[in-house]
């Protein structure tokens, strides 16, 4: 806003300087412009008395291509390729503020658009970065899932062991409880049958 601001207050105070004659310049390359007027007229010849040909709204590039220094009057070509004579206090060798002003609009569409990527980038980073926070907490979940299923290994093997033990004391002792009433039944039978 401030940029355009200043353009404006540099061209109102040079809208009042003399404007370069362009019969004075025979370089054709030269940028010329359509002063800041609603548009004017361009006519077939450098005189009133030429019939009228066109119009060309103000603002519009043009390139001199002859001047009548008795008339006033400039040969003038369009970038859409129309040619014809317009008065030359109406050219300008300085951009007018509807040329400057095209210019900001279109810096401003560019600048209005990295905005809008930039602004695209930030959100996929924090799309990404949220995304990271909940994979990094879906692996701590995962660690102390993992935590808890060895704790609960440990103590199913720790519970294997003792009941192992358990059950082959419970074994011998089995044993060694039928071995005694085995040997007892046997040394009732030996002394039923007399037999020492």
């Amino acid at each position: 806003m401030f940029r355009l601001l200043l353009v404006f207050l540099l061209l109102t105070t040079t809208q009042f300087a003399q404007a370069a004659d362009p019969a004075q310049n025979t370089d054709t390359q030269s940028q010329y412009y359509v002063s800041d007027e609603i548009g004017v007229i361009m006519r077939s010849g450098p005189t009133n008395r030429y019939r009228v040909t066109g119009r060309l709204v103000a603002g519009t590039p043009i390139e001199v291509l002859a001047s009548d220094t008795a008339n006033d009057s400039s040969q003038v070509r369009a970038a859409n390729g129309d040619e014809g004579w317009i008065q030359t206090e109406y050219i300008t060798n300085q951009p007018t503020v509807r040329a400057l002003h095209a210019e900001l609009q279109v810096e401003h569409e560019a600048l209005q658009q990295q905005l809008s990527q930039a602004k695209q980038q930030v959100a996929d980073q924090e799309n990404v970065i949220a995304l990271n926070d909940q994979l990094q907490q879906q692996v701590s979940e995962l660690q102390n899932e993992s935590d808890k299923l060895r704790q609960q290994n440990e103590l199913l093997k720790d519970r294997f062991h003792s009941d192992v033990f358990y059950a082959g004391a419970f074994v011998l002792l089995v044993g060694m409880l039928i071995s005694w009433i085995l040997s007892r039944f046997s040394m009732k039978r030996r002394q039923r049958s007399g037999w020492r």
